[in-house]
């Protein structure tokens, strides 16, 4: 048995496949990037804005400083212990403490006189120097009047780095030096961060003056530091968003930077579930296609059967299938169509066996021995009587007729039939005394039709017989046109002048019932053997002439001869 490529099961499971895993699978993917998306755009304004605040509090910070050292350098007491270094040590400090009010509480605020600091406003009294050639006091004297930003010791990264803010306020080597510590910084900028969130402070050198949350970690700007070294973008190869800043003119930047707005954690657990839906929605597909392929196969498989059946012969095969759907309406038409062959098969039966029986009938016919007996009786009595030559010829229109009618061809053209007629009338009228003619009035063309042999000669015969009887100047013609859409039908009249058909004959060649017709042998097979060979739309059909006499009509399509020679 050939099994076929692919199985109905499979189909069915490819298209609950197409229908609803992958639809189920391009909707949860395209959500969990539109969730992505969104939480992203979200997060990063949340991240911007809270780089933002953190930047605007740094840079009201420097604008402080600027603004505390505007006022230290204008302050009298402080000027003149840097000068004259003769003024009460109290008078310098309530100065410097009223001054620095605002950033005491973040930041240290020192006073040099040269390397030395003399005034702070942080605890202790402990000597502190600076040196004049680098750092800090070398950047200040080089900018004099200017804020000048280092971290910790310019050039060199500490484990606790500071940042110090140093201006030259002073023509002898005097000094504001502000230093903020981790401390300060995260009281100025509200505490600690959210989540895995960082921040920092760094220089051009990527030195950190300043970090907190995930960046500090120093690691990391480790890295942003060997990436520009490297000529790469300072973020290449790190995880999560940067958001970099100047500070104004200070030479800083502010680092503030946020993990993925979804971890990777998370995206494998959203994938995770969806590959979980799609395994479900596949079992569910699974099971709905052997549902429905058991469904469906059972009465596709119920229909093959019969059809197989069918196939092999069985004209009973029937489907019992009570179902109102298309399978049902399947199993009807079946069932509709096997009842409708097994009775054309028994009809085609039928008409082969009428059909063989005319034949027979007609060869029974076509031998009718009342005729050859009357003929052979009609020989023996003249060549007794006359000795005259219509002997002759009466025998050799006998062995005509003989051998046409004994031809294995059942075809034959109308001028070999009307060939027939002439030789049968010959012998008829010598018969009855010359008491009848025969004539025909056929066109060329149509002498050249094909039509079943010896459809005519009885016809002709039962014109004679019964219709002229009795009749002492009777006629029989043939005549034949053709008619019918273009012509394409052949029409044969036999007409004779003798005393008319009887209605009921009319009323039994109307109904074309062969059994009516048994006593009438020539008209019932002739008749048969044309509905049989053309089709009920043809046959024999009769009238009674208006004047007197009876019109045989014969009708079968036309088909021309192309050069067969029918001579019997």
């Amino acid at each position: 048995m050939k099994l076929p490529h692919r199985s109905f099961r499979t189909q069915l499971l490819k298209s609950f496949f197409l229908v609803s895993v992958i639809p189920l699978l391009i909707s949860c993917v395209l959500t969990v990037n539109l969730f992505r998306s969104k939480v992203a755009r979200d997060i990063a304004a949340s991240d911007i804005e809270e780089a933002e605040r953190l930047n605007g509090k740094l840079t009201q910070l420097f604008d402080s400083f600027r603004a505390v050292t505007d006022q230290i350098s204008d302050d009298t007491y402080i000027q003149q212990a840097l000068t004259e270094g003769r003024v009460r040590i109290p008078s310098v400090y309530a100065s410097l403490y009223r001054e620095t009010e605002g950033i005491r509480n973040i930041s240290t605020v020192d006073i040099y006189s040269g390397r030395n600091r003399i005034y702070s406003t942080g605890r202790g009294t402990e000597d502190k120097t600076l040196p004049l050639h680098y750092g800090v006091l070398k950047r200040a004297s080089e900018h004099p009047g200017e804020l000048v930003y280092t971290v910790g010791m310019e050039g060199m990264d500490t484990t606790t780095p500071t940042l110090d803010i140093a201006r030259k306020i002073n023509q002898n080597d005097g000094y504001v030096v502000i230093t903020m510590h981790a401390q300060g910084f995260t009281t100025l900028l509200g505490g600690g961060l959210s989540g895995q969130n960082g921040f920092a402070v760094v220089n051009r050198f990527w030195e950190p003056a300043f970090r907190m949350g995930s960046l500090a970690n120093a690691s990391v700007l480790a890295g942003c530091r060997d990436n520009l070294m490297a000529g790469k973008g300072y973020k290449d190869g790190l995880t999560g968003s940067f958001y970099l800043s100047d500070l104004g003119d200070s030479g800083l930047r502010s680092i503030y930077t946020a993990p993925p707005a979804l971890s990777q954690d998370i995206i494998s657990s959203m994938y995770r579930i969806i590959l979980i839906l799609a395994a479900v929605s596949m079992g569910f597909c699974l099971l709905a296609s052997a549902w429905m392929s058991r469904a469906l196969s059972q009465p596709i498989h119920e229909l093959s059967d019969a059809m197989k059946r069918l196939r092999h012969g069985d004209l009973d095969a029937h489907v019992d299938m009570q179902r109102e759907d298309e399978f049902g309406q399947l199993a009807e038409g079946f069932n509709k169509t096997s009842v409708r062959l097994k009775t054309y098969m028994e009809e085609q039966v039928s008409q082969q066996k009428q059909l063989n029986d005319t034949k027979t009938a007609m060869m029974q016919a076509q031998l009718n021995p009342h005729f050859l007996y009357n003929t052979l009786d009609t020989i023996k009595w003249v060549a007794k009587e006359h000795h005259v030559p219509e002997i002759a010829a009466l025998s050799q229109s006998l062995a005509k007729i003989l051998r046409r009618s004994i031809s294995g061809e059942p075809f034959c053209t109308l001028e070999d039939e009307i060939d027939l007629l002439e030789n049968y009338c010959s012998i008829q009228s010598f018969r009855f005394d010359n008491s009848f003619v025969f004539d025909y009035d056929i066109p060329e063309t149509l002498m050249h039709a094909v039509i079943p042999k010896l459809i005519l000669q009885p016809v002709v015969e039962n014109a004679i017989i019964h219709g002229l009887e009795g009749v002492p100047d009777g006629r029989v013609q043939v005549l034949a046109k053709s008619c019918g859409a273009e012509d394409k039908d052949l029409e044969i009249l036999v007409t004779d002048n003798g005393r008319g058909i009887s209605n009921e004959m009319l009323q039994m060649l109307a109904r074309h019932e062969a059994p009516s017709l048994s006593g009438h042998l020539g008209c019932r097979n002739v008749d048969t053997l044309l509905r049989l060979n053309y089709g009920d739309a043809y046959g024999l059909s009769a009238r009674r002439l208006p004047e007197r006499g009876t019109e045989m009509r014969i009708l079968l399509p036309l088909r021309l001869d192309s050069g067969s020679n029918h001579n019997g």
